[in-house]
């Protein structure tokens, strides 16, 4: 299983750096943020030994760009005002 998360970790991150396909992949890192939190941590408490508060607020950046969306500068962004011909 080491191999599939980090790869769910590293591909998604370079995706939001980008700004391509930053939905789903932050749909993914949520997913990871969450199996982090209970899974790994056990979610026992906050802060101090096996606290998942780095955790969670990675997970609260990740439902942001879910809800917020793209911003002016990404590549999707920039790409819906290339104009088309049509088809």
């Amino acid at each position: 299983m080491q191999i599939p998360i980090a790869l769910a970790e590293t591909i998604p991150g370079i995706l939001l750096i980008i700004g391509v396909l930053t939905k789903i992949s932050s749909s993914l890192l949520s997913i990871v943020m969450l199996g982090a939190i209970f899974y790994v941590k056990g979610a026992t408490n906050l802060t101090g030994e096996k606290g998942f508060e780095l955790d969670l607020i990675l997970l609260a950046a990740s439902l942001v760009i879910i809800v917020a969306g793209t911003g002016r500068i990404s590549i999707s962004h920039v790409a819906k005002r290339i104009p088309r011909f049509p088809q």
